[in-house]
């Protein structure tokens, strides 16, 4: 996380015991939200990354609604290329008595943000590159099957363990989609965008509804800027930068980086996944991942790396995310697979034409041959217990 300038108030002191819970080490970093702190959870001393929010900010219901979503995001999610959340919560301030500090308490993950490690080492090879790109789509395909998007996907939210080992962190931009009851809708303001203007989707950019497919745009741009050393679109401001990824067309990223061996299908995966509409991308970070193998399998191929007509093996439908969290595929003239134990369209249009049918039949009216039926076997019933009734006195003259 980088440091930006804020109106926090001092950092807790190396040294000090916040809540009786955590003993700070040091800063990790901090951003617009709030100060990452190296801090050992005592009792075991454990080491941990502490998020505490800036003090200014928690008479604002919209950050304290934002930090509150991101701890009930993070709860939820399991995987090993996300990191879990350990606890959440309040301590009281050691700036200002009888005032609290929201907290967060993540494990404390060594190694570099991916956007340390590029400045360190430069371009990656192209295979490092693929499989750093692998490890981070594993984890958004993880985010989406319990339901959640990240929405602020970027290198420096790629912690990088071992500097092998890729792990996505800091869902605190993202928005819950299916779910939980920690939607979204009264945690923003109308036309406020959140997020990181280099790597947010046109249709973030619009403040419109988001869904995974704003991570798969984000993922791209990564990816891009992994085979490239920059990213498709920079600017003077982040206005400037916002209105490229709406208008502009990127550069094919062979004409970024010439010497690189970058392929046809390679480059043709990066700028479906980077493509304006959302439906002309890839649907999901599964889908994405395994356009990428087959990149790697088939260079030259570029036809079949087509959204519109890719087609991944294994049933990532199932797998990738929630139905409420995954759009429904786009419809192609293809017809999709059949399900041999299902009737024909025909029938089934039949059967329920029959079922409308028969609802919807009044019940017959009744006729004069029933009444007549009825009529009889009421007079044999009569005519049964009188006889009865006689049978018995004449047992009892007797």
């Amino acid at each position: 996380m980088s440091r930006v300038a804020s109106p926090s108030t001092p950092p807790i002191s190396a040294g000090r015991v916040v809540g009786d819970k955590f003993e700070i080490a040091g800063v990790l970093g901090e951003g617009g939200t709030g100060v990452v702190y190296e801090a050992l959870r005592l009792p075991t001393r454990e080491p941990v990354a502490l998020k505490v929010i800036h003090d200014h900010l928690l008479t604002d219901p919209q950050i304290r609604g934002r930090f509150a979503r991101e701890a009930a995001i993070l709860r939820r999610l399991e995987g090993p290329h996300l990191s879990a959340m350990l606890e959440f919560g309040e301590v009281p301030d050691p700036h200002r008595p009888g005032m609290g500090l929201l907290y967060m308490a993540l494990p404390k993950i060594d190694g570099p943000a991916l956007d340390v490690l590029l400045k360190r080492e430069g371009p990656l090879t192209l295979e490092r590159a693929l499989d750093v790109m692998q490890q981070v789509l594993r984890g958004l395909k993880s985010a989406h099957m319990q339901g959640v998007i990240h929405r602020d996907l970027k290198p420096a939210n790629v912690i990088m363990r071992g500097d092998t080992h890729a792990i996505v962190v800091d869902f605190g931009m993202a928005k819950i989609l299916s779910g939980g009851g920690t939607g979204t809708t009264a945690l923003t303001t109308n036309n406020m965008v959140f997020g990181t203007p280099e790597y947010m989707s046109p249709e973030q950019a619009r403040g419109d509804e988001l869904d995974a497919r704003c991570d798969v745009y984000a993922a791209g741009v990564i990816l891009y800027e992994l085979l490239t050393g920059e990213v498709p679109f920079s600017g003077a401001s982040a206005l400037n930068v916002l209105t490229a990824h709406l208008t502009s067309v990127p550069d094919p990223p062979t004409a970024r980086a010439k010497d690189r061996g970058i392929s046809p299908a390679l480059e043709a995966v990066v700028l479906h996944a980077i493509a304006k509409d959302p439906a002309a991308r890839y649907a999901s970070a599964a889908a994405l991942s395994a356009a990428l193998v087959h990149a790697v399998s088939a260079p030259s191929d570029v036809a079949s790396v087509d959204p519109q007509t890719f087609s991944p093996t294994g049933n990532t439908d199932s797998e990738d995310a929630h139905a409420e969290t995954i759009p429904a595929p786009i419809p192609t003239d293809r017809p999709g697979p059949v399900d041999p134990s299902a009737p024909p369209a025909a029938e089934v249009v039949t059967v329920r034409q029959k079922q409308t049918e028969i609802a919807t039949i009044p019940p017959a009216a009744p006729t004069a041959l029933g009444t007549r039926v009825w009529l009889i076997l009421i007079a044999v019933a009569v005519v049964s217990i009188c006889l009865g009734v006689l049978l018995s006195l004449l047992g009892l003259g007797n």
